[in-house]
């Protein structure tokens, strides 16, 4: 992080306000936006936990948490087979 931006370590091009990155629960709980989570999961996506939190996960991202995932993964893990899934 450098001031108020998140920078994805695995590649330094990926960047978010922090605003957007961490989010809070009705009672205040901070929690990591899922696609943050899912872009950190994404190197490990053999692992069988990771893929059923993607499908779990994905059909409840909006279009803009989506299209995020997408673009972030395309930048830092061209051809990822999570891209595919993303797109269907």
């Amino acid at each position: 992080m450098e001031g108020d931006v998140w920078i994805y370590r695995r590649d330094p091009s990926i960047q978010r306000p922090w605003e957007s990155v961490v989010e809070r629960t009705s009672n205040g709980t901070p929690y990591l936006a899922p696609e943050i989570v899912l872009l950190f999961k994404a190197p490990h996506a053999r692992q069988e936990k990771n893929r059923t939190d993607l499908m779990r996960t994905l059909p409840l991202l909006d279009d803009e948490r989506r299209r995020w995932l997408h673009a972030a993964l395309r930048r830092a893990h061209p051809g990822h087979e999570w891209i595919a899934l993303i797109d269907s």
